[in-house]
């Protein structure tokens, strides 16, 4: 059996830059403090785990304590609601994005997982908000570790346990950052690229790149190619 990995943030829903927005906002507020730069660029981990954490201690100069990190996790999920009642329209999927997923449910052989930085209940209201099914996917999240490499580790032991026990031939990652490429390599995983954030890489490592979903064949090709079926 095969694996498709798949991320959240700007590879499913279109949500990397209010992500971003919001995380400096709930993050600020906690500390009684301004907003703060959560851009994934500017953090070791990049999850929401890991910028709550790493964020806090440059403000504080201490780790911060577990009631800090859940306020800060409630503060996010309430922003979230508080948004998508105010402009709902801000919640959308990468353009084909449910469709793929619908095609991949019927690839046989191929089993799906996401692996994604958001902590859980974060991802889960992305989805559901931009209208992506995610029903029956196994999913890692930042509740599982702050660091991304475990995090698609742990997707993958999630899947080969929804699965029926199974190891996985071959497995591809679908990312839009650069992280999500470099943690693909370091694991062995293919990688193929989504959305304008990757693209630029590929004039120093070959990958298969997509904008969207849009041209679905044009992507399941790229996957069945990295799958080697």
């Amino acid at each position: 059996m095969n694996l498709v990995l798949l991320d959240i943030d700007g590879t499913l829903t279109q949500s990397y830059e209010y992500d971003r927005e919001i995380f400096g906002i709930a993050i600020g507020e906690v500390l009684g403090v301004p907003p703060v730069d959560a851009d994934l660029n500017g953090y070791i981990d990049k999850t929401s785990f890991g910028v709550t954490q790493e964020a806090i201690k440059r403000l504080t100069g201490r780790d911060p304590d577990p009631d800090e990190i859940d306020q800060v996790k409630r503060n996010v999920l309430q922003r979230f609601h508080e948004m998508h009642r105010e402009s709902h329209q801000k919640f959308n999927e990468i353009p084909g994005a449910s469709r793929f997923l619908e095609r991949l449910r019927k690839l046989n052989g191929v089993g799906i997982a996401i692996a994604t930085g958001c902590w859980r209940t974060e991802a889960l209201f992305k989805l559901q908000a931009s209208n992506l099914n995610v029903d029956g996917i196994p999913m890692a999240t930042s509740d599982d570790s702050k660091n991304r490499l475990q995090i698609m580790e742990i997707a993958v032991i999630k899947a080969g346990d929804f699965y029926g026990n199974v190891t996985f031939e071959h497995i591809v990652y679908l990312g839009d950052g650069p992280w999500d490429l470099q943690t693909s390599r370091s694991l062995g995983y293919r990688f193929i690229g989504i959305g304008p954030r990757v693209q630029a890489l590929k004039d120093l490592e070959s990958f298969p790149w997509h904008q969207d979903f849009l041209e679905i064949e044009v992507v399941l090709a790229s996957v069945s190619t990295a799958l080697g079926m």
